[in-house]
């Protein structure tokens, strides 16, 4: 006997959704085995297509995890091999390869195409959390029409199709991390491919926790790359629009993990209300790519927002982001008692408008010459007036080596005893250091500084934190 199938199915999604995984996997074990009894038509689609979500469970737990790219090696480059193909890439594949074999034999079935309301039974979108009533407490094996086993095995078949593309996704965002370059145009376009091929492929509504899962995953992940390449433009209102939806769709997703969770009771199973605790690493990472882009853009727009709000104010508010640049900064600048430590941008070859909202039509002058670098962000907070001619002719006449990876470049004035560091932070983004005083090359607290926080910044770190410690 199955223990109400209909119900079983949609509880076992739901757990899947709320990343309930090992619920998931010994429910759907436990259900296979039952149909397994009596192997024959509806009753063994249905135990089979059980056995594919005990090991679809497994995978997800694995994908949620990230653990898949703790078998991947640091060699960038073993990423693009076509013959590299990790263990959770075959388990997908596997999961992909069954629910399509089985497919075969049942489109060849008699009358497994048949409408699911001559059937008499008929699917409900389940509610967040299924409910006693929405669960038969028992009924007769293999209750479940074979047409409904098709439309669920057709679409998990294209679910697993999305996760093999997410995983490339994944594998890219930490390469980019190791290479220390992001090219996040070419990524965007493939999160949104991914978007566009299988946002509505997986819609049946016994499916909702997974395809809910599924699109806050894929919205999130496409909002936060295009806040860090609006940051690129250096464009105020996108930014803060991009970062503002992903934030509201990561909140709609912890809270699908905080919720707490009242399982029905399922006849054969003993459930108790359980509450998740602790975060999935995936859904951990995102909220710390978040956290890192929310920093960086609080670097970038920081005389931007100087002018909405009173400076210990703004203060206040960055003291919150991870990292805390202006404390990072605040605290070199004391330590190695520099003149100024500044964030410039080049708008050279940019269609540079400034931030804020333009009028339409309105096509504003191009600044020239020394006003083609404005001053982003300076600690002390005055600009060094005196020192900026020589920080302009740094950064144009050195432009090469700067976006040489990881270089920094010296200038020192020995008639006035003065010494530039600078560093390429990204495309146009510079990080300068002025020292009134002759300081070698290689101060190790000066370039360390530098490379650390041009990494930050990069979001490299946090790309590289994809995977986890082992």
């Amino acid at each position: 006997m199955m223990s109400g199938d209909t119900g079983v199915l949609e509880y076992v999604f739901y757990c899947i959704g709320r990343c309930s995984f090992d619920r998931a996997k010994e429910i759907s074990e436990k259900e296979e085995k039952a149909a397994g009894k009596n192997p024959q038509g509806s009753v063994l689609a249905l135990s089979q297509l059980m056995a594919s979500l005990g090991q679809l469970s497994a995978a997800e737990k694995m994908y949620f995890s990230l653990s898949f790219l703790t078998q991947t090696p640091n060699n960038p480059k073993a990423f693009r091999r076509k013959d590299a193909r990790i263990p959770l890439q075959g388990m997908y594949g596997q999961i992909k390869q069954d629910l399509d074999r089985r497919l075969e034999i049942l489109y060849r079935t008699p009358d497994t195409l048949g409408t699911e309301s001559s059937s008499g039974f008929s699917f409900t979108a389940p509610s967040p959390t299924p409910s006693t009533s929405s669960i038969p407490t028992s009924g007769p094996a293999g209750q479940i029409p074979s047409a409904v086993v098709v439309h669920l095995s057709e679409q998990l078949s294209h679910f697993t199709t999305a996760r093999l593309d997410m995983i490339e996704i994944y594998e890219q965002l930490h390469e980019m991390g190791l290479n220390r370059v992001g090219q996040y145009g070419s990524l965007l376009t493939k999160i949104e491919q991914v978007m566009t091929t299988y946002g509505k492929e997986f819609h049946h509504p016994a499916l909702s926790p997974l395809e809910s899962s599924f699109s806050l995953e894929t919205e999130v992940l496409k909002h936060l790359i295009s806040a860090q390449l609006r940051m690129l433009d250096w464009n105020f209102m996108a930014s803060l629009v991009h970062l503002t939806h992903a934030h509201r769709r990561l909140q709609m997703w912890t809270s699908i993990q905080q919720a707490e969770e009242r399982p029905a009771q399922l006849p054969g199973y003993r459930t108790s209300p359980t509450k998740t605790t602790t975060w999935p690493a995936l859904l951990t990472w995102f909220s710390k790519y978040q956290t890192a882009l929310l920093a960086k853009f609080s670097l970038y727009f920081h005389d931007v927002l100087s002018k909405q709000t009173t400076l210990p104010d703004l203060r206040n508010l960055m003291t919150k982001t991870v990292p805390d640049y202006h404390q990072k900064i605040l605290q070199f600048q004391r330590k190695s008692d520099a003149h100024s430590v500044c964030v410039v941008l080049d708008t050279n070859g940019m269609d540079y408008r400034g931030a804020g909202y333009q009028l339409p039509g309105h096509q504003p002058e191009a600044p020239s010459g020394l006003n083609s670098y404005p001053l982003l962000f300076c600690y002390p907070p005055e600009k060094p007036a005196k020192h900026w001619a020589p920080i302009v002719m740094t950064l144009a006449e050195e432009s090469r080596r700067l976006a040489e990876p990881d270089n920094i470049v010296t200038v020192s004035d020995r008639a006035m005893d003065r010494t530039y560091f600078a560093a390429q932070i990204e495309p146009r983004f510079y990080i300068v250091i002025v020292f009134e005083v002759k300081k070698s090359e290689k101060d190790v607290t000066v370039t360390q500084f530098l490379l650390d926080i041009v990494s930050q910044l990069r979001c490299s770190k946090t790309l590289e934190s994809l995977k986890p410690a082992q």
